[in-house]
């Protein structure tokens, strides 16, 4: 199943990365203590990247932890130790029933086919272990006060995902999408952020989406022109201390893989 990972692993797509961790690392940290990670767990991280989280996770664990990375920049940054799949997911050759808990942020907004990549890794998980995974209902995102073509802006981002088979809110969708693939949904818990012009939600919402403008703006319904006006209404509104950015929300949805197949005695 081939898609093309939209944002890329260029020096300013990591750079961008590294500022957008130290706002939203925290809140991995504390599912992280909500899943009680400890020494000697077997761990699977989906799509490290530029590796903040990764490397919390071997704090952590205080030993090895397996990745799957695609990206061939990103993968040889990661530090040694555990085993890495420098491939797609769908063609790693991950062993069955064996992790205690496989982890991912923002990597299922840009996969095509969910259902296929979490077979994949229900399949990995040992029975009892569980699946968490960090995503976007991006559908929080606006701006106060309004601005003009703000409906086509989000059209656009929505497509701009889309265009390589992703869904930029599958944050939302994932308790249904767990309960098909035979887990039992644990925990749903939403992080919406906001912040005023010179906040550090504002800096990593302007600093995304100012860039992805020009990519956006060749997405019908927005335009090369109303990519301009909202251009000069964000920088207008970056001057009002009373505007307000309301970011997407990040959804952590927990599923466990069940200890008994439900199609057994005594299952469900």
């Amino acid at each position: 199943m081939s898609y093309r990972y939209l944002l890329g692993d260029s020096g300013t797509e990591t750079d961008r990365l590294r500022r957008q961790a130290k706002l939203w690392d925290p809140v991995s940290y504390a599912l992280f203590d909500r899943l009680k990670i400890r020494p000697g767990m077997k761990v699977l991280e989906i799509g490290p990247g530029a590796g903040s989280l990764h490397r919390e996770l071997r704090r952590r664990l205080r030993g090895p932890l397996d990745a799957v990375e695609r990206s061939p920049v990103f993968a040889p940054r990661l530090p040694r130790g555990g085993r890495l799949w420098n491939c797609n997911l769908l063609d790693a050759d991950l062993p069955t029933a064996h992790y205690d808990l496989i982890f991912c942020r923002w990597v299922f907004l840009f996969l095509p086919d969910p259902g296929a990549h979490l077979k994949k890794l229900v399949a990995a998980l040992k029975p009892g272990g569980r699946l968490a995974i960090q995503d976007y209902h991006r559908e929080t995102l606006a701006m106060v006060p309004p601005a003009e073509g703000w409906a086509d802006f989000l059209a656009a981002d929505r497509a701009f995902f889309a265009s390589q088979g992703g869904d930029v809110s599958i944050g939302g969708r994932l308790p249904d999408y767990f309960r098909a693939a035979r887990l039992d949904v644990l925990q749903v818990n939403p992080t919406v952020k906001t912040g005023h012009p010179g906040s550090e939600t504002w800096r990593w919402l302007s600093d995304y989406f100012l860039g992805a403008l020009p990519r956006y703006a060749r997405l019908r319904p927005f335009t090369h022109a109303k990519a301009a006006r909202l251009r000069r209404h964000w920088l207008a509104a970056a001057r009002d201390p009373y505007a307000l950015l309301i970011a997407p929300t990040v959804i952590d949805v927990v599923g466990t893989k069940p200890k008994r197949s439900r199609s057994e005695p005594g299952g469900h």
